[in-house]
């Protein structure tokens, strides 16, 4: 069975995060990526720590499956050539500071001269236009800017950025689903188009709960820990030995009389604070203080099997270390392998797709710097070996 994106290909000028998070989806759905870097430096998530020889761990776990190509997109000549490759590939993928590409000649409405099935895809931290249009901006930046880190964190303690780079990643997952769309619609029209992604409107969409309450009630949210603004008890509790969370989001009566026996305080399904979801919310620090002092009695193992009894759900609060040995994890293929030069295979994170029920498959290994410039220039250009050379002698690629 072929990749469903086989047969596509990426020009990927993006570096760091949100641009390679996005065609690393592409890439393992089957698209062919060609990565555009720079001569000499390449894209600087090659010098993050932690390093795997002379490599990135960064670096690997989000390039897998593409090819590099090395181009001076500043100079005229690499340039011109970057507009050559154009007419080749159907998607272009920068996250360059928006007015960038224009001031190189290869903003969209120059590019697309070359090829008008193109579609062209830009991520920038506040999108084309508007008052903020000009500003660089990193996930921490517009994590910030669209209120997730004030509602991040324990009341009264300082604003938290979450232990992910969701500023960057989320924007390159819906990126990638513009794409597809617009893919898509070039089937029916026979054009491609113009994406515009901004850091900030993508995390602004995944505040929408935020948002809701806040438009209902006129009350700015803050930060509440690990609860859930409108169910009780939904949080995590420490056992003896480590913490684990409930999620309660019922006012089914039985399921609350069971969990109440399973923590050995069926009193509870009794007392008039707590008879429905409502309840429970409007008292959440009383019912959570109560539920505190019983949880860390006993370890979490004992918690989640008597929770789990009474169909309560509920799991461990895992490590990263813990994740990875995880057998739901594992058995859904979420930790894959992918070669890798000098470690022969290297783990990574698996993207989520199971289409026809099997799981995906990282496309290869991470490239090293400028590694398929002679394929990808001779294959598309037909450029020679020894016009490479000059071009490499020349500082172009």
């Amino acid at each position: 069975m072929t990749s469903p994106l086989d047969g596509i290909r990426v020009l990927d000028l993006s570096r760091i995060l949100s641009g390679p998070f996005c065609t690393m989806l592409l890439a393992d759905l089957g698209a062919e990526v060609v990565k555009v870097e720079r001569p000499g430096a390449g894209d600087p998530a090659r010098q993050m720590t932690a390093q795997v020889g002379d490599d990135s761990a960064f670096f690997i776990s989000v390039n897998r499956g593409k090819k590099s190509i090395t181009l001076d997109l500043f100079s005229e000549e690499g340039a011109r050539l970057l507009l050559a490759l154009a007419p080749h590939f159907d998607v272009l993928v920068e996250n360059y500071v928006p007015g960038a590409m224009a001031r190189l000649g290869l903003d969209y409405p120059t590019v697309r001269v070359a090829n008008p099935r193109l579609v062209y895809a830009s991520i920038s931290g506040f999108g084309q236009d508007g008052p903020y249009s000009g500003r660089p901006a990193l996930d921490i930046i517009v994590q910030a800017m669209s209120g997730l880190m004030s509602v991040t964190g324990e009341p009264g303690g300082p604003p938290l950025r979450p232990g992910a780079s969701l500023g960057d990643s989320i924007p390159g997952v819906f990126c990638a689903l513009a794409i597809l769309a617009a893919l898509w619609q070039r089937e029916r029209t026979g054009q491609g188009q113009y994406l515009d992604t901004a850091m900030l409107d993508c995390m602004v969409t995944m505040m929408e709960n935020s948002f809701s309450r806040y438009f209902a009630t006129g009350q700015t949210p803050g930060p509440l820990g690990s609860q859930h603004p409108g169910a009780a008890p939904f949080q995590a509790f420490r056992s003896s030995d480590g913490y684990f969370v409930v999620a309660l989001l019922t006012d089914d009566g039985p399921t609350w009389r069971r969990f109440c026996d399973a923590v050995g305080l069926p009193e509870l399904a009794a007392d008039n604070r707590f008879q429905d979801n409502r309840g429970r919310t409007q008292n959440t620090a009383a019912l959570a203080d109560l539920l505190q002092r019983a949880f860390e009695r006993l370890p979490r193992t004992y918690w989640l099997e008597a929770l789990g009894r009474a169909g309560t759900p509920c799991g461990p609060v895992n490590s990263v270390a813990e994740v990875a040995q995880d057998p739901q994890v594992q058995h859904r293929g979420m930790i894959a392998t992918i070669p890798h030069r000098t470690a022969g295979v290297w783990m990574v994170a698996n993207t989520p797709f199971r289409l026809g029920g099997a799981p995906t498959v990282p496309q290869g290994p991470s490239p090293a710097l400028g590694e398929h410039t002679q394929e990808v220039l001779g294959r598309f250009l037909g450029l020679s070996a020894e016009e490479v050379v000059r071009l490499r002698e020349k500082g172009i690629v």
